[in-house]
């Protein structure tokens, strides 16, 4: 059901794009030819947030799935008129239902910060619609992990350090005026490394999250 769910929103997005493109060769055909919308300032903020799913993938322990809400903010620096590098903070909140080798079930709450590092692109489809896209690195700590099992016992701080990995987002922006523009995006990552366990912890199983999917708005206000 969440694939059919991506599936027919990439397909809104992919339609929304081509009427937004037939638009704006009509208005060419008008007169009134091609150009930028927007503010001519160097800097935005960036901000988009959405739910889907994610993926846990272990050394020696069976993976399982989770519920993903995410949110990042980045400062966009913009290099002409097409591109831009941004950064910023990202937190990912991951939770759901798993069991390990021994067949005890366990519900795992996990929340993490990531630091981005992303290429930014843009191109207007119409006088009011963008195509935004990015693709990037970021390093990533955990904030909050804890596993709960039968009997109301529940161990935290099992994993500890520091991991990297890639994402990448596209989505459809809406200008309303020339500092303000909302829109939909789709978002996707994927660590490159693993979590290690603590030094006080007696498990020997190394972790990542191999990917988490993502769909929901996006908010853009030229600085």
């Amino acid at each position: 059901m969440k694939k059919l769910n991506f599936s027919i929103l990439l397909a809104l997005i992919f339609s929304f794009t081509i009427n937004a493109q037939n638009d704006h060769d009509n208005n060419k055909d008008h007169g009134y030819g091609h150009h930028d919308h927007g503010s001519d300032s160097k800097f935005s903020i960036v901000g988009y947030g959405g739910v889907g799913y994610g993926i846990v993938d272990n050394d020696n322990q069976p993976n399982y799935n989770l519920d993903a809400s995410t949110f990042d903010v980045l400062l966009n620096y913009r290099i002409g008129k097409r591109y831009g590098i941004a950064t910023g903070l990202g937190f990912n909140q991951l939770s759901g239902t798993g069991f390990d080798n021994a067949g005890q079930n366990f519900y795992h709450e996990r929340g993490t910060l990531k630091i981005p590092l992303l290429l930014s692109g843009n191109y207007n489809v119409s006088p009011k619609v963008r195509l935004v896209v990015n693709i990037g690195f970021y390093a990533q700590t955990i904030l909050k992990d804890d596993f709960s099992f039968a009997g109301n016992t529940t161990i935290g701080d099992i994993y500890e350090g520091w991991n990297f990995g890639l994402q990448s987002g596209i989505g459809m922006s809406y200008n309303f005026n020339q500092k303000i523009s909302l829109g939909l995006m789709l978002n996707t990552q994927g660590d490159f490394s693993r979590f290690d366990t603590a030094s006080d912890v007696n498990i020997t199983n190394k972790q990542k999250i191999k990917s988490v999917n993502t769909a929901g708005l996006l908010f853009t206000i030229n600085l």
